[in-house]
């Protein structure tokens, strides 16, 4: 099992957090629990060898092989599955600005599933996937996917300034931000931001902002790979002992320490990126 990763183009940075690829004579480890756990991005993938599978919330969503497919933000856990045989899959992970200055669509409808580039873009999208599925090495396939989201990122003329630095905010803080300091520091109503976030990015501010503030503890710890790390730093962003094994129950199915006993190293080497 390999994964790799890839900067995305300097016109794409600032929307397309990392590109990755993954391959395996075997397909995903089954001996592997194989857990993705939320960390506020959504991700276009391309399972150009052998399709891959995804438990999300009691459903088994199917990305077929040579097709391009657009995964929203998750709000728990997913299990990855393939069959046991060779198999390689590009990733587009997109920051949340991403979404919508690539595509126009009620971003809430996708949460936690798939999509198609099909289904989404027509015939556009057809031709492009048949491109990608042509394309003679991974390098041609990736130099395609990156012409395509330029192109998206052209043709999109909509300003998006109170979503783009309200999405600052909650980077900077790294969630830790109250949504009520968020309302006084950018002059609009927590219902309006609601809205605002549900449509274009698929998850409301506190939901973005809870996941951003895990995803601070759970890279911190895979880096120190510590088992007393997460016992001794969870106070700096968590009230209480309760609350953390709550929510870190919430994103990884476990708590933390039965997650600390389970074989993950699948969801690991996607954890361990920045």
């Amino acid at each position: 099992m390999n994964v790799s990763f890839i900067q995305p183009e300097q016109q794409l940075s600032a929307y397309v957090a990392c590109i990755w690829v993954f391959e395996s004579r075997l397909g995903i480890p089954i001996a592997d629990s194989r857990i993705i756990v939320p960390d506020g991005r959504a991700r276009i993938i391309v399972p150009y060898r052998n399709a891959v599978c995804a438990a999300v919330n009691n459903r088994l969503l199917n990305a077929k092989e040579q097709h391009i497919f657009l995964v929203g933000i998750q709000s728990g856990p997913v299990t990855i599955g393939s069959t046991a045989t060779e198999t390689g899959t590009i990733g587009v992970e997109l920051t949340p600005k991403g979404l919508y200055h690539f595509f126009h669509l009620s971003m809430h409808e996708i949460t936690n599933r798939l999509v198609s580039f099909e289904e989404v873009f027509g015939l556009w999208g057809a031709r492009l996937q048949q491109k990608v599925g042509d394309a003679p090495d991974l390098k041609a396939k990736i130099e395609l996917l990156q012409a395509a989201l330029t192109r998206l990122l052209q043709q999109n003329e909509k300003e998006y300034a109170l979503l783009d630095y309200t999405l600052d905010l909650l980077a900077q803080t790294h969630g830790m931000i109250r949504i009520q300091g968020l309302e006084a520091q950018i002059g609009y109503t927590r219902r309006y931001l609601d809205r605002l976030f549900q449509e274009h990015v698929g998850v409301s501010p506190k939901s973005l902002a809870r996941i951003m503030r895990f995803q601070q503890v759970y890279q911190l710890w895979m880096q120190q790979a510590s088992s007393t790390f997460l016992r001794e730093h969870w106070p700096a962003y968590y009230y209480d002992q309760s609350h953390f094994i709550k929510e870190f129950k919430h994103f990884t199915g476990f708590a933390p320490q039965k997650y600390q006993e389970i074989v993950n190293e699948f969801g690991r080497a996607f954890s361990t990126r920045e």
